[in-house]
């Protein structure tokens, strides 16, 4: 089976990844996911990461770096991670992790975190192999 590559996404890749940020849990129109990808990657802590085989888009990764108070150096946090269904245990996830942690690295980041929901426990299972330690909780409330 040929290798897993995982390249950085393009304005010009909306339409692969809208479906997959679909399979998330969070349909987004093309338009609107361009306007977003225009967004992040005009910026210099931010990639987004696809992973392809034979031409075929299996999975993406959405990563931000920042300082934090913690740390002496930056934070590398995974904002989105999602593999196609069928391609779920063939190595994917695993590449696109490896690759924003020597992202993450590159860009000076000392530790890489990952946030999911309590309902995912497959996700759980697969932070947990791949090395991620659970350390608490998380909570979100809209800005008012």
């Amino acid at each position: 089976m040929p290798a897993v590559m995982v390249r950085e996404a393009t304005i010009d890749d909306a339409p692969l990844l809208a479906p997959l940020l679909g399979e998330l849990g969070y349909p987004v129109a093309i338009d609107a996911l361009a306007t977003r990808l225009q967004r992040m990657l005009s910026r210099d802590d931010q990639r987004v990461l696809v992973a392809e085989r034979d031409g075929a888009t299996l999975g993406l990764l959405a990563l931000h770096v920042f300082p934090v108070l913690a740390y002496d150096r930056d934070l590398a946090m995974i904002m989105a991670l999602v593999v196609t269904g069928s391609a779920r245990g063939l190595g994917v996830g695993r590449a696109l992790v490896e690759r924003a942690e020597a992202v993450g690295k590159s860009l000076g980041a000392s530790r890489l975190m990952v946030t999911t929901h309590v309902r995912r426990a497959d996700a759980h299972a697969f932070y947990e192999r791949l090395g991620f330690e659970f350390t608490g909780r998380r909570y979100v409330r809209a800005i008012r």
